[in-house]
């Protein structure tokens, strides 16, 4: 009798460790966007979600002549991890270019046809596949880095390279 309630409880343990997995998982790819709520990107959002707020924003910002977005450093927090932030002055003088939509100019029609997909979630490090769409020549494609900090999933790098 002993025996059966020391496998029972074995069983039970190991079937709780087992399913905290599976629960994380879920939370990474939830998409909050079809409940129509707005989310705070400190609230847990995952690493696609959190490339489409900071996009939506960003482009919407640049649509209305604010050339300067990240001047607003408490909203460029909510996304961008603070290493990024202070290199992207460095990067875009090297670049000769915005280094968040990777050009010079800006098409207004990427607030509203951009494309976010998660490519990979390895430990502490995403990678999300971004497309800015306009017409086939001003389609603009990127790899965007995440890290996952304390205060959730912040963009550490844009590779225009893609």
């Amino acid at each position: 009798m002993i025996l059966r309630c020391l496998v029972l409880i074995l069983v039970l343990i190991a079937a709780i460790v087992n399913a905290e997995p599976a629960i994380a998982v879920g939370l990474l790819h939830r998409d909050s966007s079809a409940s129509g709520q707005t989310v705070n990107p400190a609230a847990g959002t995952g690493p696609q979600e959190t490339v489409k707020q900071f996009y939506g924003w960003y482009l919407q910002r640049l649509n209305k002549e604010d050339y300067d977005p990240l001047k607003n450093r408490a909203t460029a927090l909510k996304y961008l991890t603070p290493a990024f932030l202070r290199r992207i002055p460095r990067l875009e003088k090297q670049m000769e270019a915005d280094v968040i939509v990777c050009s010079q100019e800006v098409n207004p029609a990427w607030e509203k046809n951009f494309i976010a997909e998660l490519a990979s979630i390895r430990g502490a490090r995403a990678t999300v596949l971004l497309a800015l769409e306009g017409n086939v020549a001003d389609t603009i494609k990127q790899k965007v880095t995440l890290e996952r900090t304390r205060a959730g999933w912040r963009i550490a790098g844009v590779d225009c390279g893609q």
